[in-house]
């Protein structure tokens, strides 16, 4: 199981869902806004825990931001109300991202909000997708 693979996953789930021309975020911000919307997907946070002595529990609070232009407000939000139950649906159908982690961790919280790429202030959901890894101690 790999957390690089299941942060892969989890953008390539975000960049399939709707019908609307999601793209990967650059390797390197740019200004141009033209390259909205976006998705990005990162940790955010975790937690730790030895299970029993042979297995260590990593949760790992993985973000997935989806970045939409405030040029227009309302199609903005009309193509947010698209993506969030598309990509919750993605996210069911796959809860173990292609074998990457033992599980989705499910509720998948999500907060529709300003978000900042680069020095552009955007909109759209940022999703806090919680994975679930066992895995043997280092001794």
């Amino acid at each position: 199981m790999s957390l690089d693979a299941a942060i892969q996953r989890l953008q390539a789930l975000a960049l399939s869902s709707t019908d609307i021309n999601i793209k990967a975020a650059p390797n390197y911000p740019v200004e141009d806004a033209g390259m909205l919307p976006l998705a990005i997907a990162h940790i955010g946070s975790g937690t730790g825990t030895i299970q029993e002595a042979t297995t260590t529990l990593l949760l790992f609070n993985v973000l997935v931001d989806v970045h939409f232009s405030l040029n227009n407000l309302s199609a903005a939000y009309a193509q947010i109300d698209l993506f969030i139950p598309e990509y919750l649906k993605r996210l069911a159908g796959d809860p173990t991202l292609s074998g990457a982690v033992d599980t989705i961790v499910f509720p998948v919280t999500f907060e529709v909000l300003q978000l900042q790429w680069n020095t552009k202030t955007t909109v759209g959901p940022r999703f806090t997708i919680p994975l679930k890894f066992r895995e043997t101690p280092i001794t």
